[in-house]
């Protein structure tokens, strides 16, 4: 038997084979806005009012979701193996994607419990923060965080709450996990070492 052969067999055996692929889910989630005119103020007056409710979604990991009573458990988007679209929402015709690079999912024993962020943007040539901790949305002045929330509401949590749960398949090239790369090196290793001793072993009479 030519083991050059098998070991080549073997090598295109290892590069094929890639270790479990995470999988995602694309949700629908839903919130709105405190009642009372406090929860609203100037100048977001003209974009939402008191109980106005919004939509949006999020894709989660369903490999990182933790088990229950796991206590609270913040899954950070940049934690995903594979790029995903960020967190967005809609209030009012607004539409609003997320973009702070540490926004994260927040869990409560394995249950949906809203989110981690602290997102900036302008409006009317200001910038401001969006904050969203766990159920809870504030939006504040960027230059003065714990000072006056100009908007005020909250995301209903639990997973039931989430609707619309769909199979979502990140549009981004596969990257060899480090295990397939070390599989892959010793296989062409292996291949190199058997053609090394072929080419020198000692001719037959």
């Amino acid at each position: 038997m030519n083991f050059k052969y098998v070991i080549a067999a073997l090598a295109l055996g290892l590069m094929s084979g890639t270790a479990s692929a995470d999988t995602y889910t694309s949700v629908n989630f839903s919130g709105g806005i405190f009642g009372g005119n406090a929860n609203v103020s100037a100048p977001f007056t003209g974009v939402v009012s008191p109980d106005d409710t919004y939509a949006g979604s999020f894709v989660y990991d369903n490999n990182l979701v933790p088990g229950a009573g796991s206590g609270f458990v913040n899954v950070f988007l940049s934690s995903f193996p594979n790029a995903v679209p960020s967190i967005s929402f809609s209030v009012n015709g607004h539409n609003f994607t997320v973009t702070d690079p540490n926004a994260a999912i927040q869990y409560n024993n394995g249950q949906f419990n809203g989110f981690s962020i602290n997102d900036e943007f302008n409006f009317s040539g200001n910038a401001y923060l969006l904050q969203v901790n766990g159920g809870i949305i504030s939006v504040v002045l960027a230059s003065d965080p714990i000072g006056h929330s100009y908007v005020n509401g909250y995301v209903n949590i639990g997973n039931g709450s989430l609707t619309g749960q769909t199979p979502f398949v990140p549009q981004v090239a596969a990257i060899p996990e480090p295990s397939t790369w070390a599989m892959m090196i010793l296989g062409f290793a292996g291949i190199g070492f058997m053609v090394y001793r072929r080419r020198n072993a000692p001719a037959m009479a």
